[in-house]
């Protein structure tokens, strides 16, 4: 899936795992980690 937003989402991105396919792909991050039972590093502050 592309995102038209990514490049621009990295930049504020505070992640750490910057090889994570989903990395800048918020949509798809939040769902990944919602389904884990987790929380993004960008919702916890």
């Amino acid at each position: 899936m592309d995102c038209a937003n990514k490049e621009s989402n990295e930049k504020d991105c505070s992640c750490t795992y910057t090889d994570c396919e989903r990395h800048g792909i918020c949509c798809q991050c939040i769902g990944y980690h919602r389904a884990e039972g987790e929380l993004p590093n960008c919702l916890r502050q």
